[in-house]
């Protein structure tokens, strides 16, 4: 069975506070997952199941996407921040 995969927007990035340790700090990273199409309120549930048992309490590795000039190799965060690059940046260049 092959798994689908998930696309999704992170919403927020945030800190939170180790309990009882004043110097110690953990990221939170808040994602909006999307489907190939909508799913219904059963099917979400299915999902918010199956992801709970695969990755609460599990060690993951996040990779952040890197979109890279292809004219002058300078890395951006986002598709738009290398499109305003772009813009501002290489604007008699031709792709």
């Amino acid at each position: 069975m092959t798994e689908k995969r998930l696309r999704g927007v992170v919403r927020e990035i945030g800190l939170e506070r180790e309990e009882g340790r004043f110097h110690s700090f953990r990221v939170r990273i808040g994602v909006v997952l999307k489907g190939e199409r909508p799913m219904d309120y059963e099917e979400g549930e299915l999902l918010v199941k199956r992801l709970r048992r695969e990755l609460l309490g599990k060690e993951v590795e996040v990779e952040p996407l890197i979109y890279r000039c292809p004219l002058c190799g300078r890395d951006f965060n986002s598709e738009l921040g290398l499109k305003r690059h772009m813009r501002r940046s290489h604007r008699e260049a031709k792709l």
